[in-house]
């Protein structure tokens, strides 16, 4: 992966000619080379191309007369529309080659535990701000599982898994091991990490490197999403900081660019392309902390888990104020990344961090694509996992989305179920036909028109959440069946819904 990034960076598209070239210098099969290279299509895209967002957020502000507009005045530049590119604070969101259009405005609540209202320039700047003073004085392993259990923290990367567990499975097995930082922050909607990285780069390092100490592994990864160009500098140059400081020192920690690949924010299917294959999901068991990178028990958290970690450790699980950070997006006045509480709910996120909505609220997305889609009435419900069961939907990765009421529900809908399909890895069968079925059942009913009955679908959606490998087409189903109980007249033409 690193080398095929390289060669479309520093030379142009990868090419069939050029992954032969690779393949050779690698002495490696060509076509397992051509095979990669298939998966991850941003590979064949020239460095210069212009992108446009056309995920749900974008879509609704305006993303696809922006893309027309783009096409027509091209000049031999391609231009493509592709699936959310992580800066949907900005929708409707052009790259053009690695330079987002308009430049980042970020908004972030004052008063943050995890300090995003000021960044740390230099590492100077991050130790004069108490930076690496846990990383310095660690704790006992026993000690620190203990702080983390008592804190309460659950992986944000969606999943909510608890940390001190996880932690404590991971040091149980035998050396060596491994540290992977999930930097493929792939939900529409998600902007939090991306913060994090651009402003706060050494506060995550430095919660990495802890979990390397704790877990005894003298190699750590970043796993970061292509599109995220300036978190890249950004850590590069934290990094390089580092080194010159010493503090690498017996450590290595490497960034590993991604490709554009949304399922590798699946954890093992991010272990697939680390490891040079197409991202695909492995079956679990075993899991990541038993058999992780290259075989061996690896510890795995996102950006925004590790950067907790410091403060944890250093003020007491106990004290810990349980906040969580939340990307707020589409139909609101400030649109933004905010620190609130974990059952703050979608109306305070709107009036009290992001200024408001902009017009009528039509539905909102509490935590990224496959979280669900709730109508206004869930504007009150706390966006805690036990509140949201109850509407059938959950937190997901805190990524709120806010749509207004001229955005049709059914369009929302499409175009959720259209992004399942473009970025379902195809390895199931429940999933790769079940999303792009999906997607053209909710197109044909914009139409007037079903192609199956709402018990044929109903079947389908069972199939994918039972049978599917991974998250994504276990949680797809949940957008549908939420439109289902909240704008029953959508579906009329399916006739009535199977009794059970």
């Amino acid at each position: 992966m690193d080398n095929l990034g390289r060669i479309r960076r520093e030379i142009g598209p990868v090419t069939p000619e050029l992954s032969d070239a690779l393949a050779d210098h690698m002495n490696i099969r060509r076509g397992e080379v051509h095979e990669v290279v298939s998966f991850y299509s941003f590979l064949e895209v020239p460095a210069d191309a212009v992108r446009v967002c056309i995920g749900p957020v974008c879509d609704c502000l305006g993303a696809k007369d922006l893309l027309a507009r783009e096409q027509e005045n091209a000049n031999g530049v391609p231009v493509l529309g592709v699936e959310c590119l992580g800066h949907c604070d900005i929708a409707p969101v052009l790259m053009r080659g690695d330079v987002v259009e308009p430049d980042v405005t970020r908004r972030t609540n004052t008063g943050s535990s995890l300090g995003l209202e000021q960044a740390d320039q230099t590492l100077a700047e991050y130790e004069a701000r108490g930076g690496l003073a846990v990383l310095r004085n660690l704790p006992a392993k026993e000690k620190i599982v203990e702080e983390l259990k008592a804190s309460g923290l659950t992986g944000y990367g969606g999943a909510g898994f608890p940390t001190g567990l996880k932690w404590e499975a991971v040091a149980k097995e035998p050396a060596p091991r491994y540290v992977v930082v999930n930097a493929d922050e792939g939900e529409p909607g998600t902007i939090k990490d991306r913060y994090v990285m651009e402003l706060r780069p050494h506060l995550m390092l430095e919660g990495t490197l802890i979990a390397m100490d704790f877990a005894e592994a003298t190699e750590g990864f970043i796993y970061l999403r292509e599109e995220y160009a300036t978190a890249r500098a950004r850590l590069e140059q934290a990094l390089e900081e580092l080194r010159a400081a010493g503090v690498l020192d017996g450590r290595s920690l490497e960034l590993v660019i991604g490709a554009g690949a949304y399922i590798c924010g699946e954890e093992t299917a991010m272990l697939e392309s680390m490891e040079g294959r197409r991202g695909m999901p492995r079956l679990k068991p075993p899991f990541p902390s038993q058999v992780g990178y290259l075989g061996r028990p690896t510890l795995i958290n996102n950006v925004e888990t590790l950067a907790h970690i410091p403060a944890i450790l250093r003020d007491g699980g106990e004290a810990w104020p349980r906040v969580r950070l939340w990307s707020v997006t589409g139909a609101v006045t400030a649109p933004g990344c905010y620190e609130a509480p974990l059952d703050v709910t979608p109306r305070q996120l709107i009036d009290d961090y992001a200024g408001g909505a902009t017009e009528e609220i039509g539905a909102v997305v509490p935590g990224g694509a496959a979280s669900g889609i709730l109508p206004p009435a869930a504007l009150d419900v706390p966006l805690t996992r036990e509140s949201l069961r109850e509407w059938n939907a959950g937190p997901g990765s805190a990524a709120l989305q806010v749509f207004p009421a001229s955005y049709s529900p059914l369009r929302l809908l499409a175009e959720t179920m259209r992004f399942f399909a473009e970025e379902s890895c195809q390895k199931c069968t429940p999933c790769r036909i079940g999303n792009r079925g999906m997607h053209h059942l909710v197109e044909e009913l914009a139409n007037g028109e079903a192609a199956m009955t709402r018990e044929q679908a109903e079947e389908w959606l069972d199939a994918m959440a039972a049978t599917s490998i991974c998250g994504l087409g276990q949680g797809a189903p949940f957008p549908m069946r939420n439109a289902f109980t909240h704008w029953p007249e959508l579906f009329e033409p399916l006739g009535e819904p199977a009794i059970k």
